[in-house]
């Protein structure tokens, strides 16, 4: 995992809304058969300039390839993008001092 203030953001935004999120190292084929089974049924990345981006489909040279839930963005990555994006457009309070007025 890489550090990140969208990441550690994103985090925050979680624990405020309930959502239990963990952190941990996931093999590809674990990855893959949790997917499959269900048990996996939301992805995304996230980053400065994309802020959640879902992942729908993995491609995999060794591992072929496979949907990622329904291929679409889930419920917790639009509730959580939705929440960021409100609070950095001012939309929502600011209940961390994220935000810094430029003058």
């Amino acid at each position: 995992m890489l550090p990140g203030i969208t990441r550690d953001s994103l985090l925050t935004v979680a624990a405020d809304l309930g959502i239990r999120a963990d952190e941990g190292e996931i093999s590809v084929e674990d990855w893959k058969s949790g997917c499959a089974s269900g048990e996996i049924t939301e992805v995304f990345a996230c980053g400065t300039a994309a802020v959640i981006t879902p992942v729908g489909e993995v491609k995999s040279r060794m591992s072929g390839s496979w949907l990622v839930g329904d291929g679409g963005t889930g419920p917790v990555t639009s509730r959580l993008r939705q929440e960021l994006l409100d609070i950095q457009t001012g939309a929502i309070p600011d209940r961390h001092n994220w935000l810094h007025a430029i003058c």
